[in-house]
């Protein structure tokens, strides 16, 4: 004997031959509302029989039919699936259909979107819906809106700054004592006209410390520190690791360090910015160390890399000794026997 597919009793009467199966009349309803399916147009979805009208998608409330996304047990159309689970690209709002980048910050947005002018501080593509646009300055850097806020854009500021920031050296072995360090607030231009070194892309020329030794012959007559000088307009975070590194340089040159490569030199200033920022526990110190971390610079980025594992091997003031009279960096064997 034949059992209805929705009750399990025995067949009788009136029988609705439905998705492969047999029903009582009464039995074969909605699985939405409730009410019957009999001599009505249905669609299936999970093995139920659905009236059309009653099958809806949960964003739009409007009916589904053809194609549509499970989530969560529920029909969604194609497009509003899209709208409401996929990631969405923060410049121009579309949800993505394929591929996307993501910064650090967590903002993802379409590759296209890529040849935006980025801020030279927080490396954001500078838009409204991002950033709120950003400042283009008269030197060609430009800072997006949210990291101008902070900009450092007087000489008073800059100098309480490098106060705060030797003392902050001074934690972590190099004292700048009774010693001279002022600072000057340069546009682009300025800062590579008295640089004196190419600088790799990846590593944009924020500060330098400037200072004059003259020779008579290949004896040292002369030395005069002169200042540092550093980006104007960088937000205040930024601006306390540049200081930071530039008053390292400071100290190899108060402590006559002199004839370090460059890549030594400049890995050892890299490592102090990174020794500071650890003790920060921001979101802020968190990207630059990031981005310290995943320079490929052949200068900063692997001389920091060096400078870092010289510090595993050796104290700050061994380190600081080694490199005086070694100058480079010591390898494993020669910091065991340099105790």
């Amino acid at each position: 004997m034949s059992l209805c597919h929705g009750c399990r009793k025995p067949l009788s009467g009136d029988v609705v031959q439905a998705m492969g199966k047999q029903w009582h009349r009464s039995c074969f309803v909605c699985a939405g509302c409730g009410f019957s399916l009999a001599d009505t147009q249905f669609t299936v979805f999970k093995g139920q029989p659905w009236h059309i009208g009653c099958l809806c998608c949960p964003g739009c409330q409007k009916p589904v039919q053809n194609q549509y996304i499970e989530q969560e047990g529920k029909p969604w159309h194609v497009a509003c699936f899209h709208q409401y689970f996929t990631p969405k690209c923060s410049v121009c709002g579309k949800a993505f259909q394929g591929s996307y980048l993501q910064d650090f910050w967590g903002n993802c947005y379409c590759a296209e979107h890529s040849h935006y002018d980025r801020c030279v501080s927080c490396s954001r593509i500078i838009c409204g819906p991002l950033t709120g646009g950003g400042m283009r300055f008269p030197d060609g850097i430009v800072i997006c809106n949210l990291c101008c806020e902070s900009g450092v854009v007087t000489v008073q500021r800059a100098e309480l700054i490098a106060v705060e920031m030797r003392q902050a050296l001074k934690t972590i072995g190099l004292n700048l004592v009774n010693v001279a360090t002022p600072v000057h607030l340069a546009g682009r231009d300025e800062l590579y006209r008295f640089s004196r070194h190419q600088h790799h892309e990846e590593h944009a020329l924020l500060g330098l410390a400037r200072w004059q030794i003259t020779m008579s012959g290949k004896r040292i007559v002369g030395r005069s520190f002169q200042n540092i000088i550093i980006q104007q307009h960088l937000p205040e975070f930024h601006f306390r690791t540049v200081m930071i590194h530039e008053l390292c340089h400071a100290w190899f040159f108060y402590n006559h360090y002199e004839g370090l490569p460059l890549e030594v030199e400049e890995g050892m200033c890299v490592l102090m910015e990174y020794l500071w920022l650890r003790t920060q526990k921001t979101e802020q110190s968190a990207y630059f160390i990031h981005r310290i971390k995943a320079a490929t610079d052949p200068i900063y980025g692997e001389g920091f890399r060096q400078a870092r594992q010289a510090l595993k091997r050796l104290s700050m003031r061994l380190l600081l000794q080694y490199l005086k009279e070694n100058r480079c960096f010591p390898s494993a064997i020669a910091a065991f026997f340099y105790y």
